[in-house]
């Protein structure tokens, strides 16, 4: 081997240890950036987490346990409180149904109360608009309250119209509020 090869291979000899460190180098920088970046997403997690007053040190896995049973309560209350906001809009359209029946914008078959009927109310406080009494009628009103309603029945219950009911009955009210149900009829009968 002449001087050159002898040169050249101490030259790619020493530019293969330079890699080789710094490849080194750069692994153990990231490693120690990593860690940096795990401590302070750690400090953040501590800051977002209740964590106690009896508590002064935390370990990662108590840490992350805490975090992992903070996330499931706060998935529940938003759980429950979407369940409620749709509770209250199920609600809110059935009051805005029955004050449409009551103004008589239901078809136009029902006419103002003044107008032979008069207005009473229900045991759960719904307003409900029946015939006046005549002496040769009685009016009984039933007022039903069950936690056995399924959906289907409940949705074959509010969809039942006069025509289905007896001519002296009617369906005056239905409401629903996660599988409490309530229901009210008037039934009157002829002497």
């Amino acid at each position: 081997m002449n001087s050159v090869d002898v040169c050249f291979l101490e030259l790619i000899t020493q530019l293969t240890v330079f890699l080789i460190v710094t490849h080194c180098l750069f692994v153990c920088l990231f490693v120690c950036f990593e860690r940096a970046h795990l401590r302070l997403c750690l400090e953040r997690l501590k800051a977002l987490i209740p964590l106690g007053p009896d508590c002064t040190r935390h370990t990662t896995l108590g840490l992350l346990t805490k975090a992992k049973a903070h996330i499931k309560k706060l998935e529940d209350a938003d759980r429950k409180s979407q369940n409620q906001l749709q509770s209250l809009e199920r609600e809110q359209r059935h009051l805005q149904l029955q004050l449409e029946l009551l103004r008589g914008g239901g078809g136009g078959a029902q006419s103002n109360p003044g107008e032979g009927e008069r207005m009473r109310m229900n045991s759960v406080g719904s307003t409900l608009c029946s015939d006046r009494s005549d002496s040769d009628q009685e009016e009984i009103e039933v007022d039903v309250e069950s936690t056995e309603f399924s959906h289907g029945e409940l949705d074959s219950v509010s969809t039942a119209s006069t025509s289905d009911l007896d001519d002296h009955s009617s369906l005056q009210s239905t409401a629903s509020d996660e599988g409490y149900s309530s229901c009210s009829v008037k039934l009157a009968f002829s002497s």
